[in-house]
């Protein structure tokens, strides 16, 4: 791509023709994460300054979009690990989320979120695993799923506490926060 050749050459206006065609894309990978539209906004101008930081290294760069796009999506999740350590950044996420609900049509962050927990409930033991099934997508209570399974009430909350705790515990491994496991099961599983 000649534009990247030329921003590894150091050319200013190399450089926002990069900025002019990306941004627009990359804030849309970072506000479906972020749904604030200033974190979002401060996310793509990290992003494109250390690209502007590091151009030599881009300039060999044989797929930019890609390391774009990539870079946005663990940025934002960067972000959300930095909201789990403060309070005023959960705040702003939270609120953010309430006021500004997943997108319907946002199938590639949705189906993200579907696979990490089919991942993780697919480790699970069979009962905890058919009782999670129960629970969260079909929304049956914990005495309807224990009539259906012929297990008792005890049984069933034991089967979600641990399937819970590990959903909790992965998400802190690969995100560094269960804050984005909330936001998960409060929408990616009721679609």
């Amino acid at each position: 791509m000649d534009v990247v050749n030329d921003a590894g050459q150091g050319m200013e206006r190399a450089f926002k023709a990069l900025y002019e065609r990306y941004a627009g894309p990359v804030y849309a990978i970072v506000i479906r994460y972020l749904r604030s539209p200033d974190l979002a906004r401060d996310v793509v101008q990290d992003i494109m300054i250390k690209l502007w930081e590091r151009q030599e290294t881009f300039a060999r760069a044989h797929d930019l979009e890609a390391y774009l796009f990539t870079a946005a999506r663990f940025r934002a999740i960067d972000v959300l690990r930095a909201a789990s350590r403060s309070e005023a950044l959960k705040s702003e996420i939270t609120r953010q989320f309430q006021d500004n609900p997943p997108y319907i049509d946002d199938e590639a962050l949705h189906r993200d979120y579907r696979l990490f927990i089919q991942r993780i409930v697919s480790e699970l033991p069979p009962r905890s695993r058919e009782v999670f099934r129960l629970c969260r997508e079909e929304e049956k209570s914990y005495a309807e799923v224990a009539e259906a399974l012929g297990i008792s009430r005890n049984a069933v909350r034991n089967s979600m506490v641990l399937a819970l705790s590990r959903l909790r515990e992965a998400t802190l491994k690969e995100w560094g926060s269960t804050l984005p496991l909330a936001l998960l099961l409060l929408g990616a599983l009721k679609r």
